[in-house]
């Protein structure tokens, strides 16, 4: 059994996003595999896909770089990998964007 599956837009064939069986139910992903909501059966996480994933990836969002959350938002998104710009005044670098490679909830988060 394959243990993630694309989910794409209808009318363009844009990705949406993944889902994903985790052992026990299905997970719904975004497009870099950040969890989308609690894991369900396959027909509601596909409808938590097709319903927020992309809509999700332009809110504001936080990475976690030495040690502190700075706000971002993300510029381009792929399969296990994200670019995000810097939004946080507090952010030391003078940089447009950063590219976080499979980005989680441990480095990268919607904003609180």
């Amino acid at each position: 059994m394959n243990d993630r599956h694309e989910i794409r837009r209808d009318d363009d064939g844009a990705l949406l996003g993944f889902v994903r069986w985790d052992g026990e139910q299905w997970e719904p992903l975004t497009v870099f595999g950040y969890p989308l909501g609690a894991a369900g059966p396959y027909e509601r996480a596909e409808a938590e896909v097709r319903r927020t994933g992309l809509d999700v990836l332009s809110g504001h969002w936080e990475f976690l770089e030495d040690g502190e959350w700075y706000r971002c938002v993300i510029l381009e998104a792929a399969a296990g990998e994200v670019r995000v710009r810097p939004a946080d005044h507090r952010y030391p670098h003078h940089v447009y964007a950063l590219h976080l490679e499979h980005p989680g909830p441990a480095t990268l988060r919607p904003q609180r």
